[in-house]
């Protein structure tokens, strides 16, 4: 299924169009980050959507290609990927690198404790900056690759298994850093895209636990914005996921499948 972007950008607007009461936030508050109590924080084990993230080999598309540009618009966007995935881990490494070695630095002059607190919080401040700006660029390069898949359009090619995985890849990593920049709307877009890219993809359970999450974000948006319409869609939404995710992960059979099961149940 495809999410319709349609429907993503008039949420947005509807939801931007209210602001936001101090009891509002305060209710909203209350009720944030519940599926994080109960869901995993992390891909599960050998998931391709943890850490390490998959490289693809430079190989032919088919042996025999209608459009001559095909292969080498694959071969381009795949230079892309792998430069975008080696970017981000040589550049977090070396952001990684330069926090640690902060936690040596002595500063003489920092004679009280505050001056020390402000000092360590400029820092942190300087390293998210980094990242920030480390994730900017990377994203820049995966919007790359992806627009020369899309000036793919031979049918063959684009049924082939090597262009299905490069465009699962550009998008798996691509979500990671909506999630990471807190673009829940984005999240939402690509992962039903993702999912929508084949069979394998949708019974993948990682992309239903981020569903699930994203639109937890998006109910509690919808309550501070007062929209009933849209908190009733994006809670039904939610635990559709969660379900699907407790099925996939844990089994339909598991006791935690039947707890989930249970709190979607009592309107969770």
């Amino acid at each position: 299924m495809k999410f319709p972007i349609l429907f993503l950008w008039i949420s947005l607007l509807l939801l931007e169009a209210f602001s936001l009461s101090a009891k509002d936030v305060n209710q909203g508050s209350t009720k944030e980050n519940r599926l994080e109590s109960i869901l995993p924080t992390t891909p599960e084990s050998g998931s391709p959507w943890g850490d390490s993230s998959e490289r693809l080999d430079s190989i032919k598309v088919l042996d025999l290609v209608d459009e001559k540009n095909s292969e080498k618009r694959w071969q381009e966007a795949n230079k892309e990927y792998a430069t975008a995935i080696d970017y981000f881990e040589s550049g977090k490494k070396n952001i990684e690198k330069r926090k640690e070695d902060s936690k040596k630095e002595i500063y003489y002059e920092d004679r009280y404790e505050w001056q020390k607190q402000i000092r360590k919080e400029n820092k942190e401040k300087e390293f998210q900056k980094l990242l920030f700006d480390l994730r900017t660029q990377t994203v820049a390069r995966l919007i790359k690759g992806m627009n020369l898949l899309d000036k793919i359009e031979n049918p063959k090619v684009k049924e082939s298994e090597p262009y299905l995985d490069l465009k699962s890849g550009i998008y798996r990593e691509y979500i990671k850093h909506q999630e990471a920049f807190k673009n829940y709307l984005q999240v939402i877009d690509f992962t039903h895209r993702y999912i929508g890219i084949s069979s394998k993809n949708e019974a993948e359970a990682e992309p239903h636990r981020l569903l699930a999450l994203s639109y937890e974000k998006m109910e509690q948006t919808a309550i501070k914005s007062k929209n009933q319409e849209l908190y009733y869609e994006f809670k039904e939404l939610k635990k559709k996921h969660l379900l699907r995710f407790a099925e996939i992960h844990y089994g339909r059979e598991s006791k935690e499948y039947a707890s989930i099961e249970e709190k979607v149940g009592k309107d969770f």
